[in-house]
């Protein structure tokens, strides 16, 4: 899931969220409801790229994962040579839990043996076993990607829906002014003098998948498209996020029982948006000791013992226009922020601060075969500054008014919290855990509880200094999944 994604384009914006419910691999995060940011999605390899990676080099004949509805499918990708700077994959998965109930009918518990083999073939030419995905990703330039994806599923229910992809991905030190919309020209001219790398990703979907991170629901949307520039984090400074964001048709469940309220920024609309923030890092405490002379550590990005701390502060606009800028209006009407509503041309204007703070300690250098790493991370997140000025005012009235706080106020002023804990268990092999932290308001005691958490297994490769393969499970939403992860910490 999101809390496990990969982290080298920062945390505060909404990356992708893995999921095995589709052959893709992930889900867009449902933009936040009190003020969207925006897309940001970090960059990671594509997921048929990832399992030819482990069949390649790691020697897995297919990779394994496990969703409630579909129960274990495998997958395996086979590469079409097309030339050095053009490649196609064609992935294909296969639903063995449906395949060994097919297997049991009309035979009891004693199918297997009751069967011969040229029924036991027939099986295999059950259409409804199959997903088949073919994706071809195009080196334009040394910066600039296109990749191309079409998906079928067999299965005859909801999520059989035939999904398609494409992505434009610019990752360069300055971005060409060419490449750009005149709207915002002068941002970008703007940035070319402040900031040295920037990321440009052009994304249409249809349909497109998207998870509220809150409920843990997907929602399937007819159409999605989004033009997203950011720049690349700095280890301390200034950094900047614009999105232009299109949605088509009504948005629906995807797998599960339609009760759900549907999130208001996933309604047709577009929506324009713009962010800056400021990051501050700082080191309490940094190890100095020697690391073991010609060892080198299984991963380069957790070879140095130290407690460090890091906040970030900034503010954002959002312009809607559409449906979408109605449900917002909606959403919001109980927080005081900076907002325009125009109904006779539905047209949202909002603005909003935000702010996160994050710990960080680490003992271990990664080196020796056990004992040498234990990872603690906690992090803080204020995504809306008016509705924490909103719950701070209504705690103060309560208090000057000598009566108990109210649930609600304590809610709006509490952050999003989240834990990560990271321990070796021997040699390249790790266990971690990653969960929110969430106040269960409906008891009386308050009681503070996991939420969504995930667990699993890294495997890191030490020959490409900071790449693991990572097993996890998310007993929320009941998936398992193998992947390949890139510069993660």
């Amino acid at each position: 899931m999101k809390k496990l994604r990969c982290a080298i384009d920062g945390e505060l914006w909404e990356l992708d969220a893995s999921t095995p419910r589709t052959l893709e691999g992930a889900a867009r995060a449902v933009p936040g409801k009190a003020l969207p940011l925006g897309l940001s999605r970090g960059t990671k390899l594509f997921r048929p790229n990832q399992i030819d990676f482990m069949q390649r080099f790691m020697a897995a004949p297919f990779l394994p994962s496990y969703t409630h509805y579909l129960g274990v499918t495998i997958q395996r990708v086979l590469s079409i040579p097309v030339s050095e700077n053009w490649s196609a994959l064609l992935l294909g998965q296969f639903n063995l839990r449906k395949f060994l109930s097919s297997l049991k009918e009309n035979g009891g518990g004693d199918g297997v043996r009751k069967r011969d083999l040229k029924s036991i073939g027939k099986l295999f030419l059950d259409k409804s076993l199959y997903a088949l995905g073919f994706s071809s990703e195009v080196l334009l330039t040394p910066d600039d990607t296109l990749l191309l994806s079409s998906d079928s599923y067999y299965a005859h229910n909801s999520s059989s829906i035939p999904r398609k992809k494409a992505v434009f991905h610019h990752k360069a030190q300055a971005l060409a002014m060419t490449t750009l919309n005149v709207l915002i020209f002068f941002l970008i001219f703007y940035g070319h003098w402040q900031f040295p790398h920037h990321n440009l990703t052009v994304d249409a979907a249809w349909p497109a998948l998207f998870v509220d991170k809150e409920t843990g629901t997907y929602w399937d949307v007819p159409f999605s498209m989004a033009i997203d520039l950011a720049s690349l984090p700095l280890d301390s400074g200034l950094s900047y996020h614009l999105c232009l964001h299109h949605n088509h048709g009504s948005p629906k469940q995807f797998q599960g029982d339609p009760i759900a309220q549907v999130p208001a920024s996933l309604f047709p609309g577009v929506s324009a948006k713009c962010a800056f923030s400021y990051e501050k890092n700082v080191d309490i405490w940094r190890s100095k000791a020697q690391k073991l002379k010609m060892v080198q550590p299984y991963d380069i990005f957790l070879s140095n013992p130290h407690v460090s701390a890091s906040g970030t502060i900034g503010a954002a606009l959002s312009a809607n226009f559409g449906e979408s800028s109605v449900r917002l209006v909606e959403d919001a009407k109980d927080i005081k922020q900076l907002s325009y509503h125009n109904p006779t041309l539905k047209s949202t204007l909002l603005g909003d601060i935000f702010a996160s703070m994050s710990f960080t300690a680490q003992h271990g250098n990664f080196q020796r075969l056990v004992s040498d790493l234990t990872r603690f991370h906690v992090r803080m997140d204020f995504p809306s500054g008016s509705k924490f000025l909103s719950g701070a005012t209504l705690l103060v009235q309560d208090l000057l008014n000598s009566h108990q706080p109210s649930p609600e106020a304590v809610k709006m002023i509490c952050p999003t919290t989240s834990l990560s804990l990271q321990q070796q268990i021997a040699g390249p092999f790790s266990f971690r855990v990653d969960s929110g932290v969430v106040i269960d308001f409906k008891d009386k005691g308050w009681h503070i509880q996991a939420d969504q958490p995930v667990f699993a297994i890294e495997y890191a490769l030490q020959v490409l200094w900071s790449a693991k393969a990572v097993a996890w499970y998310s007993p929320k939403h009941q998936e398992f999944m193998v992947e390949l992860r890139f510069l993660e910490s």
